[in-house]
């Protein structure tokens, strides 16, 4: 009796050995994820704008609030609703170039993914933790898709402080209420994504204060909110609200927000539907587990969580840039839920239960788990990459080649610009004047930005918004039908073109270096192989500094 009891002891912490040492495994797995999705060091279009424009606000100690950059946008007013993530951008380059824009979006992505996935966990122990970590491994896919280094990745962090926060002050932490203002005040001054924030703390106020009166009606018991905490949800969305209208342009911030928001964007990707496959399936995923774990648990649900996913499901289906938000949402919120949903149903899973308490399944699952977090490590730093650990421009994404012909041959001027290649010329050629670039209609108005789309689409174009006349080059994609169309117009000569981009000048001989050469310069697409890394010096602060 005494070597069977040894032996059953035995097996006993041998099979919780292999339990703890899979569950390690498996976080390791879902951080080597994270790791691989959060480092991805593509550079977004805008890039370069925004750590210019950082950049600049730390040299002048101050911003600009009317456009000085383009030639179409007429010194209007620049509403620029980025400006600490800009600073924050053009700081982290300062100091470490390309490699520090990269560690800013890595680390915020990381506190991001970490305060929902910390979330997520508070209400789970033992095994069912699992649950939180099997959502963040879709979830944190969906998140990184939001984290190119740009200043929506501040939003994101937010929104996870701002559930945070309200998970506090609802579980009877009432002093964390406090740090909502301020939230939003560092909010509204980073990115205008402060404006979903604040309809979201209306909502979770409102949601709140109905679960009360509703509690109180029905008798069903007391309520888990009391009158001091609705009080004190409805002063501080009304400071934090207020807090909203302390930025450098006051109520006309707030008024902009509205309308770009309800400005629909089908030329641009980021504002269309989600499409059903591969690139989103973890957020349809997600969507379905959301619905899945809303409606079955039976755990207590707090209304304003089950609106924030509900809200945010919304959004995140309408527009592809949304769904980091509701994957964030998700990730903080439904764990326990689906714990609890799975655990009702746990008699159809039986047999696969059974079959993964076996402690040789367990083992074997440790190793694969422990040889993929390797791989994933591994292609985090050689897959889509020659400088894994900087920002980097795919070549057969940014006319880099272009861009080199146009300052080799001292080409200047009034630009006509491809949208998505705008900041990348205001960085890398001061003396041309882009005619648009990503900042939309934060200085362009929109019929400047309407004769862009038409020009590229070939269609007819109000000149009173965009004057050829008025324009001395363009760099534009070798197969948009604008391209084509500009160089039959008069005056208008092809100098340079590859399968990317072509660079076209009006009245050649005002540009001595291309004078008597054999144009256009032809390349093919070996210059469009490789990656270009993000470049170190700042060409435009650099200028000045020279003329100081």
């Amino acid at each position: 009796m005494p070597r069977k009891s040894v032996t059953n002891t035995n097996q006993k912490s041998g099979s919780q050995r292999a339990t703890s040492l899979l569950h390690w495994f498996f976080c390791a797995w879902v951080l080597s994820l994270a790791f691989y999705n959060f480092s991805e060091n593509t550079a977004d279009p805008d890039l370069w704008g925004h750590t210019l424009f950082g950049q600049e606000m730390i040299a002048n100690r101050a911003l600009h609030k009317t456009e000085p950059y383009s030639w179409t946008a007429n010194h209007g007013p620049w509403i620029n609703h980025e400006v600490l993530a800009e600073v924050a951008l053009g700081a982290s380059h300062l100091l470490l170039g390309g490699t520090g824009l990269w560690l800013l979006t890595l680390v915020t992505g990381f506190a991001t993914f970490g305060l929902a996935l910390g979330l997520g966990l508070q209400k789970l122990e033992g095994s069912s933790r699992a649950f939180a970590w099997a959502i963040a491994a879709l979830a944190v896919v969906e998140i990184a898709f939001g984290f190119a280094a740009r200043p929506q990745i501040f939003t994101a962090l937010f929104l996870a402080v701002l559930i945070w926060l309200l998970r506090r002050i609802h579980d009877g932490k009432l002093v964390w209420a406090v740090a909502l203002p301020f939230l939003f005040l560092l909010w509204i001054n980073t990115h205008g994504g402060a404006l979903a924030g604040i309809v979201l703390l209306f909502g979770a106020a409102g949601a709140t204060t109905l679960q009360h009166l509703w509690s109180q009606r029905s008798k069903a018991g007391a309520s888990a909110s009391s009158p001091k905490l609705l009080a004190i949800l409805w002063v501080v969305f009304g400071l934090s609200l207020a807090a909203l209208f302390a930025n450098p342009w006051g109520a006309e911030l707030i008024r902009w927000l509205i309308g770009s928001v309800s400005w629909y964007r089908p030329e641009i990707q980021e504002w269309n539907p989600p499409q059903l496959g591969w690139d989103h399936g973890p957020m349809f995923i997600l969507v379905a587990i959301t619905a899945i774990a809303l409606l079955f648990s039976r755990r207590k649900k707090a209304l304003w969580e089950v609106g924030f996913c509900v809200v945010l499901a919304i959004i995140a289906l309408r527009s592809v840039r949304h769904t980091p938000l509701f994957s964030i949402a998700a990730l903080a919120i439904l764990p326990p839920h689906l714990a609890d949903v799975l655990f009702r149903f746990r008699e159809h899973f039986e047999r696969l239960h059974d079959s993964f308490s076996r402690t040789s399944v367990q083992r074997l699952a440790s190793f694969v788990l422990a040889i993929a977090s390797a791989a994933t490590l591994y292609a985090s730093v050689t897959i889509r990459k020659e400088h894994p650990f900087t920002m980097e421009a795919p070549r057969n994404q940014y006319p880099v080649t272009a861009v080199k012909f146009i300052h080799e041959n001292e080409i200047h001027g009034n630009m006509l610009a491809f949208f998505d290649w705008g900041e990348m010329v205001l960085w890398e050629l001061p003396e041309c004047s882009p005619s648009i670039d990503g900042r939309l209609d934060t200085c362009y108005t929109r019929k400047v930005i309407s004769a862009h789309w038409n020009f590229y689409n070939g269609e007819p174009v109000d000149q009173a918004a965009l004057d050829f006349s008025r324009a001395d080059l363009a760099l534009l994609p070798a197969t948009l039908v604008g391209s084509a169309n500009l160089a039959k117009m008069p005056g208008w000569k092809a100098v340079y073109a590859d399968p990317l981009a072509v660079v076209l000048v009006r009245n050649i001989e005002r540009f001595p270096k291309l004078t008597g050469r054999n144009l256009p310069v032809i390349e093919s697409e070996r210059v469009l192989s490789g990656r270009e890394p993000f470049p170190k010096l700042n060409p435009r602060l650099a200028a000045k500094q020279r003329a100081d």
